[in-house]
């Protein structure tokens, strides 16, 4: 197994593929945490029955010996002797760039690995969803095996050089870290001149960061597993038709200080911005807000419309379900206490507001949301 677990995405495909060998075993594993780079030299008498790498190119001697591989390469099109993962880019892309939109942002970029190509893949896909949204995006590939003093100036050189204030998507949490250090360098104040997210929200990755890192959650356990059971399949010398891993689960954007701004040239709307978030615990009528905010209804729903492209019942019923999401993954709360601490009458009334904003119920979301302090 050629797989690193230094990163939460590494480690979450490891549990997966250690499940899946408890379950139907047992295997017996030649691993080095660290990842492939840092194996001992193998004996040449050693055969293995299956090999799981990060790569195509750490797997290919294996394929050359006749061994089935799966590997999580990402490429649009695997080798014939290979099983590929592929990513939900354009899902990803979806919640990121909704989260920047409704902050109010116009102007985005993306920081990737030129050589990797699910970075290339996941720049593409945020460049296709701005694209839809009638804006244009600000693209920078800083090579994987590129260390040292010349690749951060270049990166702070292209920092400095970008329209303020923007919105960030880096690769991943290393080059997110990463972007906000150098964001100092150029000037530039994270979030208020450049808001950044993340993605695999690697707590410690995030938490390192300062301002700590907004990133979006990936999943990679039921990869891990599927992978696995895909070897299994291929050891036993039966036929794969099939040779895409399902992508990894997306969940949510965990916002934290990178990102947590809103950009509104507008004053009033700002100011109904910041109401509703601070208020979200609690009903709200579109009255309330619109008298938060200084001017009237009518003026200030066709200023949400102007900024946002989206109405003032709209984004507060978005913010509110995000806020008993919260509650949902960071207590231990009942169903029935969220509802009261909400202001819903009753827990059924919460369930139904959450199901109609978010497409699940809070049960469902509690279930495949693990508790995070």
């Amino acid at each position: 197994m050629m797989l690193e677990s230094s990163r939460e995405s590494g480690r979450r495909l490891i549990s997966g593929i250690a499940d899946y060998a408890q379950h139907f075993g047992p295997w017996h594993f030649h691993w080095e945490p660290k990842g492939s780079r840092f194996m001992e030299p193998l004996p040449k008498n050693m055969r293995f029955d299956g090999v799981i790498a990060r790569y195509e190119e750490e797997a290919q001697p294996y394929i050359d010996a006749g061994i089935p591989v799966v590997a999580f390469g990402h490429n649009q099109s695997p080798a014939t002797d290979m099983c590929c993962e592929k990513d939900d880019d354009y899902g990803l892309a979806k919640i990121v760039v909704n989260h920047f939109l409704q902050r109010g942002f116009k102007q985005f970029a993306f920081c990737g690995y030129p050589e990797l190509s699910w970075s290339v893949n996941r720049g593409a896909g945020f460049a296709a969803v701005v694209e839809e949204a009638g804006f244009s995006v600000e693209i920078f590939m800083k090579s994987h095996e590129q260390d040292g003093k010349d690749s951060e100036e270049a990166i702070t050189c292209w920092l400095a050089s970008l329209p303020r204030p923007v919105a960030l998507l880096a690769a991943n949490d290393d080059m997110g870290r990463l972007v906000v250090r150098l964001c100092r360098d150029a000037g530039l104040r994270v979030p208020n001149d450049c808001a950044v997210v993340g993605v695999d929200n690697d707590p410690v990755i995030c938490g390192m960061s300062y301002p700590p890192l907004s990133s979006v959650k990936i999943d990679q356990h039921l990869t891990g597993y599927d992978a696995a059971a895909m070897l299994d399949k291929m050891m036993k010398g039966e036929v794969v038709v099939n040779r895409r891993i399902p992508s990894a689960t997306v969940g949510e954007l965990i916002v934290r200080q990178s990102s947590d701004i809103f950009k509104v040239e507008d004053a009033a709307v700002a100011k109904a911005l910041r109401f509703i978030q601070t208020n979200a615990n609690r009903p709200l009528s579109v009255d309330e807000i619109a008298l938060s905010s200084g001017v009237h209804r009518r003026s200030l729903q066709r200023r949400f419309h102007d900024h946002l492209s989206s109405t003032i019942d709209q984004y507060y019923r978005t913010a509110r379900a995000e806020y008993v999401a919260k509650l949902i993954r960071e207590s231990r709360l009942s169903l029935e206490e969220i509802a009261e601490q909400c202001g819903f009458s009753e827990a059924s009334h919460l369930s139904r507001f959450f199901t109609s904003v978010r497409g699940e119920t809070p049960s469902a979301y509690r279930k495949r949301t693990p508790i995070v302090r």
